[in-house]
């Protein structure tokens, strides 16, 4: 999760895209942990810490809309005994 955060941060959400499309499954576990945990820091008033975990949860629907576009566009592996 904080890779995600450290990913949004530096490339936006199109660069965050691309790390949830190779997570798939396990990048909903983190968005729900940087919910919890932004809920954490809202009422220990951890206003720093709460506003990262803030930025993914509210830039999600983007990020998960571009990542679902990115794994569309990604050939799909060819098999080892299959030809192309």
């Amino acid at each position: 999760m904080h890779h995600l955060i450290r990913e949004l941060e530096a490339h936006g959400e199109a660069g965050t895209a691309e790390l949830v499309a190779k997570l798939r499954t396990r990048a909903e576990a983190a968005r729900a942990l940087a919910y919890r945990l932004y809920a954490i820091c809202e009422r220990k008033k951890r206003a720093a810490e709460a506003l990262s975990y803030n930025g993914l949860v509210q830039s999600w629907p983007e990020i998960s809309r571009l990542a679902r576009a990115t794994e569309t566009l990604q050939p799909a592996q060819a098999g080892l005994f299959e030809q192309r």
